[in-house]
């Protein structure tokens, strides 16, 4: 367990001490692509007084033997570990639920479209956001992960471009916002706003999702890039 301060990034704080993730959730602090944020920095930002978030997250402090509730271990993780890790805990099952969360917004777009124009806008950034997300999966397991674990087995260092690693940074920068414009246009996610009984299953699908693309971006950016990185520099 790392030492928690006011500078401390919340990064760093997720990777050792994973069931922070639903913690920073609740309070709204961007751990994946904001993940480099001083924690002091990050409650500022959200009117939050760090002291008392820090207390919350010394709270959940857990001996070395329990698992973690709310998030994934990945601190000891080797490279590719890493990259089996997010293709098996991320990648699969994103792919089950773009497909059935389309579904379901077609559904609710059918029976409560024409009272609640918004519902059309969340189908069309939705479809918008499952083409990107689906491009860069492909992306990442037929290039960047190969070329990941080639670089920790025998030094294939030219196989990664640091500039990849941005690009892809990029992406989950895109990602970040597309999930800030769900989370708008679905109403916060707030269940009693909910149409019908398919539009809450609808309301709680995106919720999950977007906690789930926090975890997963987070151990990209966070983790697995900032190794490869660190190799790159051996290498080079």
């Amino acid at each position: 367990m790392v030492a928690l301060d006011h500078t401390t990034s919340l990064g760093d704080v997720v990777l050792h001490q994973p069931e922070a993730a639903r913690l920073f959730e609740q309070l709204g602090l961007d751990y994946c692509c904001g993940g480099g944020q001083p924690l002091g920095q990050a409650c500022a930002r959200q009117g939050l007084d760090a002291g008392t978030v820090l207390v919350l997250l010394r709270g959940l402090e857990r001996s070395p033997t329990e698992p973690p509730v709310g998030g994934h271990d990945v601190a000891q993780a080797s490279i590719a570990e890493l990259c089996d890790h997010i293709v098996a805990e991320h990648h699969d099952p994103l792919r089950k639920d773009l497909p059935r969360i389309a579904e379901l917004l077609t559904t609710v777009v059918r029976v409560h479209g024409a009272g609640h124009p918004e519902l059309a806008e969340l189908e069309r950034l939705f479809a918008a956001t499952r083409a990107e997300l689906e491009e860069h999966l492909s992306l990442e397991e037929q290039t960047l992960f190969p070329a990941c674990r080639a670089l920790e087995d025998a030094g294939g260092a030219a196989a990664i471009d640091p500039r990849d690693l941005e690009h892809l940074r990029d992406d989950h920068r895109a990602t970040a916002d597309a999930l800030h414009g769900l989370r708008e246009l679905a109403g916060g996610y707030d269940p009693e706003r909910a149409l019908c009984g398919t539009h809450r299953a609808l309301l709680g699908s995106l919720h999950a999702l977007e906690v789930d693309l926090h975890q997963h971006v987070h151990e990209e950016n966070n983790v697995l890039f900032g190794r490869v990185r660190d190799r790159l520099a051996v290498a080079g």
